[in-house]
């Protein structure tokens, strides 16, 4: 498995994803909707996967000495790293986002650990719909991802929206004003950080069970792929 990561890291890693990166810096945007910054990285991902299409690297990786489990779980991995990158990249984002914005942001999430915990239901949402439909299909990876972009943008228009109209009804709502307070916010108080990281906490865990059931659906389908 070390092998097949290293031969990901060394033959199937696109210019898009070390350059999307930078994407990170849009938490730096006062007034901005901080999650599309995410999609990028989902971008990238996407790049990664059309040009193993193009060198025809899935059925390199079948003629190896392993197993179509094993390639699809490294495949996996690296994505699952490419994803984690990211999601370290956007921490200093956050904070450097506190300082130049103090008073939050109007156009949906502040920075926030409440971000970073959807952020991780974006990347969840990526990985179920487009990893196993592209070893459904790899020639159709263009069609798979417009549909996992879909599903993405669905994700952050109901998040950013939530909190915006929590921003906007917390004088007339006290649900929307508990949600201003200790979700929307900069964690200021020990209930606001406890609430946060809770919510981390879950993010991580439908990122993990997601994740994990997509590279499983993605083996089961491929096994039965006739290369």
């Amino acid at each position: 498995m070390k092998q097949l990561f290293y031969k990901e890291l060394k033959l199937c890693l696109p210019v898009q994803v070390p350059l999307f990166f930078l994407f990170a810096a849009m938490l730096l945007i006062p007034s901005y909707p901080y999650l599309v910054a995410c999609f990028f990285t989902c971008n990238s991902i996407y790049y990664m996967f059309n040009q193993s299409v193009g060198n025809n690297d899935t059925l390199f990786t079948a003629l190896l000495p392993v197993s179509k489990a094993q390639a699809v779980k490294a495949r996996v991995r690296f994505v699952v790293t490419i994803e984690m990158v990211m999601f370290l990249l956007l921490v200093p984002m956050i904070l450097v986002n506190h300082r130049l914005n103090p008073a939050g942001n109007a156009a949906g999430t502040d920075g926030n650990i409440t971000f970073l915990a959807a952020a991780l239901v974006l990347f969840t949402i990526f990985n179920v719909v487009f990893i196993p439909a592209f070893y459904r299909d790899e020639n159709k990876s263009g069609k798979n991802f417009l549909i996992s972009t879909i599903s993405v943008f669905v994700w952050i228009i109901l998040w950013e929206g939530f909190m915006i109209a929590a921003a906007v009804a917390k004088g007339q709502v006290p649900f929307f004003a508990w949600v201003a307070e200790n979700l929307d916010a900069y964690p200021v108080t020990d209930s606001a950080w406890r609430i946060q990281l809770i919510a981390l906490a879950v993010g991580a865990l439908i990122y993990g069970l997601g994740t994990c059931l997509a590279a499983r659906k993605a083996v089961r389908i491929f096994e039965q792929v006739d290369l």
